[in-house]
């Protein structure tokens, strides 16, 4: 005898899939203050592992290109020791520089202040302003002790801080070889671990944030360029000396969220300070302006849109949001965790569009 065959299950409804959509809200959000919590008490350890995926992603297709000629493991070599002498070059060189024209600078500076002082001491006496110099001297020398032993352990910070950059720069370094060289067999075991229906999914979440977070280095590698060209032409069309460290610092100190473009307009307000300040001052708070809105409203939202996809308003909040969070490395890590949020927002968008369009409408609905 035949058995008789079940009713058809009914779709679910639209009301059951809003309960199902307020569930994952929740739980996303269980999740991501735990995560939060975990993350503010693991920071630097989340900061070196970052920071090595981050140099992954970047120099992992450069060793894929290699490995076409040589092996992997000589591909991942010739990577690495090429990147840190271009960058460890880099930097020493512009150390270097840096420290010749401060030599520079200190023998200058006695001369500068004894030409200073007079124009100061007449702005401020015409302004009603009068000052006791020999007050003015006894108070420094009264505070002296107090600003050397401030200084004693400044210095120790500093040293402490130097020592801890040196022994995370190590430790980076060996997470992105250790990476770099098993990131085949690395790939293939999550494969192993993941459904074979889930696979194209997570493929495609791994190119995305791979094209992300790979877009937002290239952009500030290019914006950082094409900043150090402006402040080194800017400088040196108004006549401050040293126009190509000028441009250098800028250059460098771009790479740095919120605080670089502060950094990199101080020498040049400092040069212009000390030769002829009535002429240089003023052009050269008209270059930074002109540099800031060429930043600001052309250059830095265009690459950033064209990179990563991001609106500037968004890269403005995520860089707050990560600089309150975790200070200059939150900063830093804010507009591409951004993107890659915004990407997966658009990705489970068009899911979601794709699903309640298969789903038919039930009597709840109606």
């Amino acid at each position: 005898m035949n058995s008789t065959p079940s009713p058809p299950s009914s779709p679910p409804s639209r009301l059951t899939t809003i309960k199902d959509s307020l569930m994952v809200v929740i739980l996303a959000g269980i999740i991501l203050f735990a995560t939060e919590r975990v993350l503010s008490r693991l920071h630097e350890v989340v900061v070196v592992v970052l920071l090595s995926l981050t140099l992954v992603i970047v120099l992992n297709p450069l060793v894929k290109l290699l490995t076409h000629w040589v092996p992997r493991n000589w591909a991942v070599v010739i990577v690495v020791v090429t990147a840190l002498l271009i960058f460890f070059g880099s930097v020493g060189g512009l150390l270097s520089v840096i420290v010749l024209q401060l030599q520079v600078l200190a023998k200058q500076l006695p001369s500068d202040i004894e030409r200073l002082t007079p124009l100061f001491l007449t702005f401020l006496k015409n302004a009603g302003i009068q000052l006791n110099i020999t007050q003015i001297k006894h108070t420094a020398l009264q505070h002296a002790s107090v600003v050397s032993t401030q200084a004693i352990h400044d210095t120790v910070r500093v040293l402490r801080g130097i020592v801890t950059g040196v022994v995370d720069t190590v430790l980076i370094i060996i997470l992105t070889v250790y990476m770099l060289l098993d990131a085949p067999r690395i790939a293939s075991s999550l494969k192993h671990l993941i459904p074979s229906d889930r696979l194209p999914a997570v493929l495609a979440v791994e190119q995305t944030v791979a094209h992300v977070v790979g877009g937002y280095v290239r952009g500030q590698l290019l914006l950082s360029l094409i900043i150090g060209v402006a402040f080194g032409l800017g400088t040196a069309i108004i006549g401050l000396p040293d126009a190509i460290t000028i441009g250098a610092i800028a250059a460098v100190s771009e790479l740095i969220p919120l605080l670089g473009p502060v950094i990199g307009s101080l020498l040049p307000l400092i040069f212009a300070l000390l030769n002829h300040p009535g002429i240089h001052v003023p052009e050269v708070l008209v270059m930074l302006l002109g540099i800031h809105l060429l930043e600001s409203d052309v250059l830095g939202p265009r690459i950033m849109r064209d990179q990563l996809g991001l609106h500037p308003v968004i890269s403005i909040i995520a860089l707050l949001i990560g600089a309150t969070w975790l200070g200059i490395w939150g900063a830093l890590f804010a507009v591409p965790a951004a993107g890659i949020a915004v990407a997966g927002i658009r990705a489970g968008s068009g899911a979601w569009r794709a699903y309640a369009n298969t789903v038919p409408k039930g009597p709840e609905s109606l």
